[in-house]
Parts: structure tokens; C-alpha cells; sequence
């Protein structure tokens, strides 16, 4: 034989590999991650395993927000090829991963680690230590205007200690998480920590409560869960799931509030709603008692009403969009209710945006001495203010497609008053709040309603199960009822007649809805029902708004019987 000979493969060989199997991605997976498991298998410190335990997991999400959307398929996969492999790195995979996953998937993955250690397999060295895990402190630091809080919590397993480091911006939903760190050393993490606060005027670093500790950060993480594209910072998603599991480690407060667990009654609504609208009229008074003596009159007095209505909206401000926190002023804050919430939620007249810049002069200098803020701080305000007038007013005289897209609430519209305008604002926004969308990885970052082919897209971008249906797909003949193109089109059918006020029925029965204290969701899901029985969906078309598609007899009468005879409930009010 030549020595050719001995290198040539047999003829079929190639044959085979053309229909060899494709690879095993939990395989590969798990050959990647393996080797890092392993050189902790002797270590006293579970926390680079638990990292990468955690990391794995976000990648099983099906959804770019980890709070929901786990594939559990994938999951049970995964934990079946390491049970599989019955060595002590694979003992450690599931030992981290129980450590790390939410429920079921943490009894899951105990559930084959145990198994693994009954069959005699050894787990991993850090596994003791970690089974008397216990937080030993924490602290807290808080800018001057409370837009952020920065968390640090020791932890101790066995011998060694680490720290958590959690970063929360409370001008979200109350706060949501954007940051999460992990360090061999909480000492190095509060260091960093005190350094920031000498740089801050006015802040500083106190300790806090393991259970205030505990429920700051697990609501943080719970917002930034129902949270479209949240800014976090780039190691947040890979860390999410073992910083949560760390802070349902810490003990609670023991104390229970039965108020937020039960929903309040009609009676306890409605003398909510009253207590919030004394505590806003004894506010305003105050405010303009305080500033006729001391900060602004000439301006008080010139713009007495303005002054009130004003006050009014930005204490309803920080009521719905802050927490409750009524007086608070920051930089983000003024931002946002200058240039989104003004702009996008109310009408001003002009003699109102006349008095805008005033009011905002006067309102900043008051609650910052409600606040108690240094000089410092005010100016940083003052600023802030100027800058958030500045691009309101460019934004007001710039090009139509330059313009906030709030304006799209009131395009096409012929309207008398001012009246008729928030009216029309209200309905639109029940409509189609939203500006711009998802839809799988494709980004519609702005979008106008008014245009149907982009009300389309906002649609089928605002509910996930609509993701796969065609922008141009609508329901056949043969289209079975409660298929996701038959949903679309419903949706958007319903979505298009409010949005039109076409026919003004749909709109007078989400109004009977929302004094029920239904939400936007349910209000359109009773709708969409509503109109399920009596629309023919191959007459369904882009656009077809209230066409030929509907029966509108029986619609109209089905419309009128929506929210009759409900009782009233609390609501969010017009501003």
C-alpha cells in the first residue's frame, strides 16, 4: 500500500457527513460554558458560578425583558443534558443554577443535582458555604433631588464575603433597577460608593435596613421587569436573576399592610379621590400664599389663574408619575414634565405658555426650600428649567415632522375650544397611546396613527402574540375565529373607530368602561368581544375603519348595552 494510500477516507465518508445530524445547541452550550464551572469546583466562593449560572439563564428568555417569557422547553433541555453528563461539573452547573432561576425552574435543576449526589457524584466545594448564606449589612446613598439610589449589600458565605451593588432610578415607576454589580469585596463596592458621595453636595452614604434594602430593590427589579427596552447598565441582564435570588435572601420586615392586598371599595375610591384633590387645592393655596410674599408677585399676580392651573398640573405630576412625591424637583423631573408631560398629556393656552417660564421660576425656588436644597442644587435646577424651555419652544416652531408626536393627537381635527381638544386628546390617547414599536427585531422608533398602514404597525407591535402576523395579512374566509390574524384585525378595527371617533358609540361605551375603573387593556378587549359578533372579517381591510365589515344594527345595540347600569369607580382624570 502506498503511504497515500493510508490517509485516503473511504468514498462514503463524505456522503455520511453531509447527513450528519446539525449540532445540538444545548450540547454546544453546555461545552462552552463547562470549563468555567469546573475551575471553580474547588473553590470556597460560589460567586463566579453563580454569575455564570445566571448569565445562562437570561439567554433563555424569550423576550428582552427577564421578568416573564422564560422558555421552560429549552430550560428542562438544559438541565437534562447536564444531569446527563453525571460528573462533578456538571453537578455544579445545576447546583448554581438552583441558586439562580426563578421558580419551578430552581426546584428543577435541585431537583437533578440531587439526584446526581445520590448516584455518588461529588458536588462542588462552594455548594457548603453557600447553604449558610446570610447578609450582614447594607447601605444606601441618595442624591439631593432623590433621582437615584445606589444600594450595597454584604453577604457572607462561610469564610468569605461579597456585595451586591444595585443602582435605582426612582423618576420611573417609582424606581427601576439599571445597574447590578457583583464584587468579591462589599468594602471595595461602599468605598466606590462614599467616593460618589463626596463628589455630590449634600449626599451621603447612610446604612440602611437589610428589609428596606430587600423591598427597594426587589420592586426596582419588578419595574424594570414590565419595562419596554429599559436603559440598563451592560451587565444588568446577566446578573438579574442571581441579584434577585439575593434579595429574596434578605429577611422581611415582618410588618404585613393589608391595604395592598385587597382591592378598595367604591366608598374608599371615592374618598381617596377627595383626599387627593384637598391635599392638591391646600398645596396650591400654599404655594401661592408663599410666592405673593416672598418669591415672585408681580408674576403671581399677573398670572394669578395660570399660576393655579399650573400648580395644579404639576402636583397631578407628581401624584400619577412620581411616586406621589408632590413638591419633589429635580434636573430629569422638570425635563420631562416641561418637555413630554406638557406637551403630550395637556392643552395650554397661550396666555398659559405665556406664564410657563414664570410659574416654573417661582414653582423650582419653592419646592426647593420644601425640599430643603443647598444654593448649589437650585442653580443646577434654574438651568435645567432654561433648557427644557429652550427645546420646548424649538419644538413648538420647528417643521411638522420635527415635532413631538403628541401632535399626531390632535391631526385632522376641527376643533372649537379647548374643551374639545383635551376631549379628543382623551380619546386618542385611550386609543393608541404609543408612539413608536417592536415588532420581533424590527424597530418602528416613531410611527403616526393617523396614517393607517402606521396604525397598523402600533397594533400589531403593542401585543406579542400579533408579532407574527403579516402587516398586510388579514383574516380569510376560512380564517378560524381567535387566530392571531383574526385578532388583529379586530383590534385594529376597534383601535381605528376610537382613534376616528367612528362610530361615536365605541367611544361612549369605553367611557362607561373606564368609570367602572377598567384599565386600557380590558377596556379594548371588551370591545374587541363586542364587536367579534357582528363584523365580517373578509371584508376587513387596511384602514376599512366603520365600512361595509360591520353589522352596524346589532353593533349599535351591542355597544349600548356595554358598561350599562355599572357603578362608578375610581379613574385617572383628564388634566
Amino acid at each position: 500500500m502506498s503511504p497515500k494510500s493510508r490517509t485516503r477516507k473511504p468514498k462514503s465518508a463524505g456522503k455520511e457527513r453531509r447527513n450528519a445530524p446539525p449540532p445540538n445547541p444545548i450540547a454546544e452550550l453546555y461545552r462552552r460554558v463547562a470549563p468555567h464551572f469546573a475551575a471553580d469546583l474547588d473553590q470556597t466562593s460560589s460567586l463566579e458560578s453563580e454569575q455564570m449560572a445566571s448569565a445562562v439563564y437570561a439567554g433563555m428568555h424569550q423576550t428582552t425583558n427577564l421578568g416573564a417569557g422564560i422558555d421552560n422547553t429549552l430550560f428542562s433541555d438544559w438541565v437534562g443534558h447536564a444531569e446527563r453528563q453525571a460528573n462533578r461539573t456538571s453537578a455544579a452547573v445545576l447546583w448554581a443554577m438552583a441558586q439562580v432561576v426563578d421558580a419551578p425552574g430552581d426546584a428543577q435543576a435541585a431537583a437533578a443535582a440531587g439526584r446526581l449526589a445520590e448516584a455518588g457524584v461529588e458536588p462542588p466545594a462552594w455548594l457548603a458555604p453557600l447553604r449558610k448564606l446570610e447578609a450582614t449589612a447594607a447601605w444606601m446613598l441618595t442624591d439631593v433631588f432623590g433621582d437615584f439610589i445606589e444600594i450595597v449589600i454584604e453577604f457572607r458565605a462561610g469564610r468569605r464575603k461579597h456585595g451586591l451593588y444595585l443602582s435605582i432610578d426612582t423618576n420611573h415607576l417609582g424606581g427601576y433597577a439599571t445597574e447590578v454589580l457583583f464584587s468579591d469585596s462589599a468594602r471595595d463596592l461602599l468605598k466606590t460608593l462614599e467616593r460618589s458621595a463626596l463628589r455630590m453636595a449634600g449626599a451621603a452614604v447612610v446604612p440602611v435596613g437589610l428589609p428596606e434594602a430587600r423591598r427597594l430593590g426587589l420592586d426596582a427589579i419588578a419595574a424594570t421587569d414590565i419595562t419596554s427596552n429599559p436603559e440598563v447598565g451592560p451587565t444588568y441582564d446577566q446578573d438579574r436573576a442571581l441579584a434577585l435570588k439575593r434579595l429574596l435572601a434578605l429577611p422581611e420586615s415582618g410588618v404585613v399592610d393589608l391595604n395592598t392586598r385587597r382591592a378598595q371599595s367604591e366608598a374608599e375610591e371615592q374618598a381617596q379621590i377627595q383626599a387627593d384633590e384637598v391635599q392638591s387645592e391646600r398645596l396650591v393655596a400654599t404655594f401661592m400664599r408663599d410666592i405673593q410674599q416672598d418669591i415672585a408677585p408681580a408674576s403671581a399676580r399677573a398670572f394669578k389663574e395660570q399660576f393655579i392651573r399650573l400648580a395644579d398640573l404639576a402636583i397631578g405630576f407628581g401624584r400619577d408619575y412620581d411616586g406621589g412625591r408632590l413638591v419633589r424637583v429635580s434636573p430629569p423631573k422638570m425635563d420631562t414634565f416641561v418637555g413630554w408631560f406638557l406637551p403630550r398629556k395637556v392643552m395650554l393656552d397661550d396666555v398659559e405658555l405665556e406664564a410657563l417660564p414664570w410659574f416654573l421660576n417661582a414653582w423650582v425656588d419653592w419646592c426647593a426650600a420644601q425640599m430643603g436644597l443647598p444654593e448649589a442644587a437650585v442653580d443646577l435646577l434654574v438651568d435645567a428649567v432654561g433648557e427644557a424651555l429652550d427645546d420646548a419652544e424649538e419644538l413648538r416652531n420647528s417643521d411638522e415632522d420635527e415635532r413631538s408626536p403628541g401632535m399626531a393627537f390632535l391631526e385632522g381635527l376641527d376643533l372649537a375650544n379647548l374643551e374639545e381638544a383635551q376631549a379628543a386628546m382623551d380619546r386618542r390617547q385611550l386609543a393608541m397611546p404609543y408612539f413608536g414599536t417592536w415588532i420581533g427585531d424590527d424597530d418602528y422608533p416613531q410611527l403616526n396613527a393617523n396614517k393607517p398602514e402606521e396604525l397598523r404597525l402600533l397594533v400589531l407591535g403593542e401585543l406579542e402574540e400579533l408579532h407574527t402576523v403579516g402587516t398586510d395579512e388579514y383574516p380569510s374566509g376560512a380564517e378560524p375565529d381567535g387566530s392571531p390574524v383574526w385578532s388583529a384585525a379586530l383590534r385594529e378595527l376597534v383601535v381605528s373607530q376610537l382613534w376616528n371617533d367612528e362610530p361615536p358609540q365605541v367611544w361612549q361605551a369605553a367611557q362607561r368602561l373606564r368609570t367602572q375603573g377598567l384599565g386600557r387593556e380590558e377596556i379594548l378587549d371588551q370591545l374587541q368581544a363586542v364587536l367579534a359578533g357582528h363584523v365580517d372579517a373578509t371584508k376587513v381591510q387596511p384602514g376599512s375603519g366603520f365600512g361595509s365589515a360591520v353589522h352596524i344594527k346589532g353593533y349599535m345595540a351591542a355597544l349600548a348595552a356595554v358598561g350599562a347600569g355599572g357603578r362608578k369607580s375610581r379613574h385617572l382624570r383628564s388634566v
